[in-house]
């Protein structure tokens, strides 16, 4: 969970000090303010925090020697919509093909809280996709057919994509 706060009406050891009295661990997350909003009204960096699990460091440079896109989904084993997702739409064989053109990775929120903080997911699943240049071009915040799926997946491949071949 991620708190905000107005920094002209309390400070960050204020605020510490609240949260902490509830019995809630405080600790500090850098946020990148351009993918805070679902809603992308243009392409933003998508966030690799210098101390991102190695997973996901790996995965940003197979994908960027690969000259791939990348989806990453973030999720959780008590979140229906997520364990949906998982099981029809990334499981469809259609998705499956494509997805072999692009670097996939899901992230258990509930195991990497900070990465999530990171890209600011507030709920899941929150699954980013993530063009060749490394910028995410779009949000999906909730469980979506694969008919539909296929649509956003094509748009990040493009050309290159299993629509042309």
């Amino acid at each position: 969970m991620t708190i905000g706060y107005d920094p002209k009406l309390t400070t960050p050891d204020k605020l510490a000090k609240v949260i902490t009295s509830l019995g809630y661990k405080v600790e500090e997350a850098e946020t990148p303010k351009a993918v805070v909003k679902a809603e992308l009204a243009k392409p933003v960096k998508a966030p690799l925090p210098k101390d991102a699990p190695k997973f996901l460091r790996d995965a940003f440079d197979r994908a960027r020697r690969a000259n791939q896109p990348i989806v990453v989904d973030f999720w959780a084993d008590w979140c229906v919509p997520c364990l949906r997702l998982k099981s029809v739409t990334f499981h469809d064989a259609k998705v499956v093909k494509l997805l072999e053109e692009v670097e996939l990775v899901f992230v258990d929120l509930d195991k990497y809280p900070a990465l999530g903080t990171s890209f600011c997911v507030e709920s899941v699943p929150d699954v980013f996709l993530i063009d060749r240049e490394g910028m995410v071009v779009e949000r999906l915040h909730n469980f979506e057919p694969p008919d539909k799926f296929l649509v956003r997946l094509k748009k990040l491949v493009g050309e290159r994509g299993g629509e042309t071949r």
